[in-house]
């Protein structure tokens, strides 16, 4: 039995998981990133982290064992240069030079936006088995975007291809300002603590909502209380939702117009979590998007959970892909 390596490094947590040759772990392992956020200091205990699990898989010392990790954060190249990763603080750090260079040469690593990962392990082994041009999108605290064409993951000149979330949907003085340092980003308006920051202000100003009643007290809503209570008809909740759906909707249909997807994958815990409001999303998509290019559309959500980004990432570094050399 052969082993590969995959790890989901966010914010929060980072998982490392070892597979054999099907899509179950052979084994995980979870922990938080810890208040020591210093690059070279997670990269150290991630390298760590790391051996600890290919021991534990029954890998032996010599064994070369690929390792794919997912990030949460905008690359700046094949080499895992993260340009930005504000949940980490990170900007402009040479993460996957560092990591290869802790790991080895038995050690063959990949550095990969956590988005893409998910989109080839759903593509592998989830809701996208079979499909050769899939738009895979995921509303969770952001909004990342993975593509396939013929078969095969896109991922840019610069290692950036994907990134929906940062399509414009406003470009005035008004527009919101994101993470990524831009103002406008559709992330901006619809992911998710952005959305839940938005829904707690109006609540605080003197917006009624039974979103209140569901959560207990205001600085408690979520999503999806909003969501359950616009599913009740609350007028505040539907208004919110009336105004959010069409910047996401008004994204999707855009990329279908330019990438013509046979399948369209949605995940994330925001959309799972607020299901009225996917529904007007794809609505809003359905009306702004040409019917040569939707009619031919499947829409699916993602089946994997987060299993979906770890086995993503090592099947992409068992396959050799964007494989960083050791310095």
């Amino acid at each position: 039995m052969t082993v590969k390596i995959g790890v989901d490094l966010g914010g929060t947590n980072v998982r490392v998981a070892a597979f054999g040759d099907g899509p179950a772990p052979l084994l995980v392992r979870r922990e938080p990133v810890g208040a020591e956020r210093a690059p070279e200091a997670v990269v150290k205990r991630l390298a760590a982290l790391i051996e600890e699990v290919r021991d534990a898989a029954g890998a032996g010392g010599s064994d070369v064992v690929p390792v794919g990790v997912g990030v949460a954060a905008m690359l700046r190249d094949r080499a895992g240069t993260v340009a930005n990763a504000p949940n980490l603080a990170w900007f402009d750090v040479p993460f996957g030079a560092m990591l290869a260079h802790e790991l080895g040469t038995r050690r063959p690593l990949g550095v990969y936006n956590d988005v893409n990962a998910l989109t080839w392990g759903e593509l592998c082994f989830g809701n996208g088995a079979g499909a050769k041009e899939v738009l895979a999108v995921y509303v969770g605290t952001g909004i990342g975007g993975g593509i396939v064409c013929d078969g095969r993951l896109v991922e840019g000149k610069s290692n950036t291809a994907g990134e929906i979330g940062h399509t414009k949907v406003r470009w005035d003085d008004k527009a919101v300002p994101c993470n990524c340092g831009g103002r406008g980003c559709v992330e901006a308006y619809l992911g998710g603590h952005r959305v839940q920051e938005r829904a707690r202000q109006e609540l605080a100003r003197g917006a009624k909502s039974m979103a209140v009643q569901l959560a207990g007290a205001i600085e408690n809503v979520t999503p999806g209380d909003v969501d359950q209570a616009a599913a009740a008809g609350d007028e505040w909740a539907l208004g919110l939702w009336t105004e959010l759906a069409p910047l996401l909707g008004v994204t999707l249909a855009n990329a279908i117009a330019v990438l013509n997807p046979e399948l369209l994958i949605l995940g994330g815990g925001m959309l799972s979590r607020t299901p009225v409001l996917r529904e007007h999303v794809l609505a809003a998509m359905t009306v702004a998007a040409t019917p040569p290019s939707i009619e031919p559309l499947t829409v699916r959500d993602a089946a994997l959970g987060d299993d979906g980004g770890v086995l993503g990432a090592a099947l992409l570094a068992e396959g050799g892909v964007s494989i960083i050399p050791v310095r």
